[in-house]
């Protein structure tokens, strides 16, 4: 497991009690935050060679990794990939308090809860973005990943679950 030096755990609510995005849990006081936040379902985007989790995560919540390429890939996430992704945030989030991960919190997790908050609110991905950035500092995707969003938001979350 690949873990920079001085990683911080981030923990923001992008949907109060509903949907949460942070940094991936590496320690014991983190699942205990997220217990603590009710969280009951955690879905990380990043493989695990990227960084894994707290090794007894499975014993406390719903877990799925659904690993997305970011921009130090060179490669943008596909349709199918983000489709998957999205679905399972739907699914989860339905179903009960869900916290949304990638190794910085910069780019994947934040490309899914624009897409959330875009169908959830029937907004355009500015005004995602901008909520998004607003509730968690960190969100930066680039220009390219946006553009995939606004293409894949064009052609298939608003018309399939």
């Amino acid at each position: 497991m690949n873990k920079p030096k001085e990683y911080k755990f981030i923990f923001d609510w992008i949907l109060t009690n509903k949907l949460a995005i942070g940094t991936s849990p590496l320690k014991e006081e983190n699942i205990n935050l997220l217990i603590g936040n009710k969280i009951k379902n955690i879905i990380g985007l990043c493989s695990d060679k990227e960084i894994g989790w707290y090794e007894k995560i499975d014993s406390s919540f719903k877990t799925k990794r659904i690993v997305l390429p970011d921009s130090h890939t060179k490669n943008l996430p596909k349709f199918d990939q983000l489709q998957k992704a999205f679905n399972t945030l739907e699914e989860f989030v339905d179903n009960d308090a869900t916290f949304i991960h990638c190794v910085a919190s910069v780019e994947r997790s934040p490309m899914l809860c624009i897409l959330y908050v875009m169908k959830t609110y029937n907004i355009s991905i500015e005004d995602a973005l901008d909520y998004v950035r607003r509730v968690h500092k960190q969100t930066n995707p680039t220009n390219s990943q946006l553009k995939v969003l606004n293409e894949f938001a064009k052609h298939s979350i608003i018309h399939s679950k």
